[in-house]
C-alpha cells in the first residue's frame, strides 16, 4: 500500500491544484452566492473525479501485475506524462504572442452562475488528469474492494481537499470574500506564472514517482 499511497499522494495533489479547476472555482465564489455556488461546483468537480476513479477501480482493479510488460508500460506512461507536463509547464513561461484578457472569456461566464450551472460548471472543469493516473496506479495494486475504496478516500483528500479549504476559508466572512475577490483578479492576471510552476512541480513529482516505482519493479 505504500507505493499506491504515494502515487495516490501525487495525483491527488495533481487533481487538488489543477489551475483551471481552481480558476474556475475563485470565478465561481466571486459572485452574489459564493458559497452556494463554490459547494456546487466542488460536487460537480467531485462526482466527475470520484467516478472515473471508482468505475476504474471496479474495471480494472488489480488485474494488472506491476512486474510486467504491460505494468512496465503503465509506468513508462506515468513517466512520459510527468515530463510532458514539465515541458508545458516551461513553455507557460514564455510571455504570449499577443495579450491575453485579464479573464479569459470562456471563463468569464462564471461570475454569476446559478447552483445548477455552478455545477455544471465544476463537471466541465473538473481535472481528468489525476484520476486517469491514479485509475492506472489501482490497476496494478492488488487490494481488495474495501482496499481501493480506502485507496479512493486517500485521493480525495488532496484532490477535493485543497479546493475545498480554499471554498471555507474565502466563505467564512463578508471580509474575507472582499478579500478573494481581489486575489482572484490578482491570480488570473499571473495565471500564466502560477500553472507553470504548478504544472513543472507536479511534473517533477510524477517523474519521480515513477522513477522509483521502476526500480521497485525491477529489483
Amino acid at each position: 500500500m505504500g507505493e499506491l499511497a504515494r502515487t495516490l499522494v501525487v495525483c491527488g495533489l495533481i487533481s487538488g491544484t489543477q489551475p483551471i479547476t481552481l480558476m474556475g472555482l475563485l470565478l465561481v465564489m466571486t459572485g452574489n452566492e459564493p458559497k452556494r455556488n463554490g459547494w456546487a461546483f466542488l460536487a460537480g468537480a467531485f462526482l466527475v473525479e470520484s467516478t472515473v476513479l471508482i468505475g476504474a477501480s471496479l474495471l480494472v482493479g488489480g488485474t494488472v501485475d506491476s512486474s510486467s510488460s504491460t505494468g512496465r508500460s503503465l509506468i513508462i506512461v506515468k513517466i512520459v506524462f510527468g515530463i510532458a507536463l514539465v515541458l508545458v509547464g516551461l513553455r507557460l513561461r514564455r510571455p504570449p504572442r499577443k495579450p491575453s484578457p485579464d479573464v479569459p472569456p470562456s471563463l468569464e461566464k462564471l461570475r454569476d452562475l446559478s447552483p445548477r450551472k455552478a455545477f455544471v460548471a465544476g463537471l466541465v472543469l473538473a481535472d481528468y488528469q489525476g484520476p486517469f493516473l491514479a485509475s492506472m496506479a489501482l490497476a496494478s495494486a492488488s487490494l481488495s474492494f474495501s482496499g481501493r475504496m480506502g485507496g479512493l478516500a486517500f485521493y480525495t483528500v488532496f484532490a477535493t481537499g485543497i479546493p475545498l479549504c480554499i471554498l471555507l476559508i474565502a466563505t467564512r466572512s463578508i471580509e474575507t470574500h472582499r478579500k478573494l475577490t481581489d486575489k482572484t483578479s490578482w491570480v488570473l492576471k499571473n495565471r500564466r506564472k502560477i500553472a507553470s510552476w504548478v504544472l513543472i512541480v507536479a511534473g517533477i513529482a510524477l517523474v519521480g514517482d515513477g522513477i522509483i516505482a521502476w526500480l521497485v519493479v525491477n529489483a
